[in-house]
């Protein structure tokens, strides 16, 4: 009886230790599209914009302007903050919201996900006066990260690539702008194309400051 007494103090003070020795560790945070994209009053990226020829072999700089973060705003029952100055190519301004890790403005469209790289987004078919296609473009998660060099440095970038179709190239060959994101800055490069020339318009990102020092 003594000796069984025993053991169960051993294997008592063996199961402590070991309950002690364990290290209880969290899991990682999970990355949102907000780290893509951060939404915060007072946040701005400044760009360099370029008209380029369709191989963007010849670019000509054309303006050096800022995007920034001004305000949040409630649109339908749903807080939006405002983003002043080009965010995508032509549109000011616009209004931006997270909704379900999908980065979407305030006309409904997904500008960015870091998830979804099935699903296709914005789709678009432009008819003539007959009801023939003359061109359609969509947009889609490209996942794979890449380098993009811009003058504010070297960024691994997700890319929300646009790929575009005209009736006179028999829907045959892909054109591609895109929409270069990298976790923690932002926006990095963006480029699209005039559907007539194929010319292109491109922004890169040449400083930018974000509060909190993030």
């Amino acid at each position: 009886m003594k000796r069984f007494v025993i053991m169960a103090i051993f294997l008592v003070i063996a199961c402590y230790a070991c309950k002690k020795d364990e290290v209880i560790t969290a899991d990682p945070p999970k990355d949102s599209v907000l780290d893509y994209m951060p939404l915060s009053i007072g946040n701005y990226w400044i760009y360099e914009t370029f008209g380029c020829d369709s191989g963007e072999v010849n670019c000509t700089s054309k303006s050096i302007d800022t995007s920034r973060i001004t305000k949040d705003t409630v649109i339908y029952g749903k807080t939006y903050y405002k983003l002043e100055g080009n965010y995508h190519l032509f549109i000011d301004p616009i209004f931006l919201r997270d909704s379900g890790d999908y980065l979407v403005d305030h006309k409904g469209r997904v500008l960015f996900t870091h998830t979804d790289s099935l699903q296709i987004f914005n789709e678009q078919v432009v008819n003539d006066f007959y009801g023939d296609t003359v061109f359609y473009w969509y947009d889609k998660l490209i996942s794979q990260n890449e380098e993009i060099m811009v003058e504010a440095g070297l960024f691994n970038c997700m890319d929300m690539r646009t790929s575009f179709f005209r009736e006179e190239d028999d829907f045959q060959i892909e054109h591609q702008g895109h929409n270069y994101y990298a976790k923690n800055v932002g926006l990095i490069k963006q480029s699209a194309m005039w559907a007539s020339s194929l010319d292109v318009n491109k922004r890169e990102l040449v400083g930018y400051y974000l509060v909190g020092g993030k």
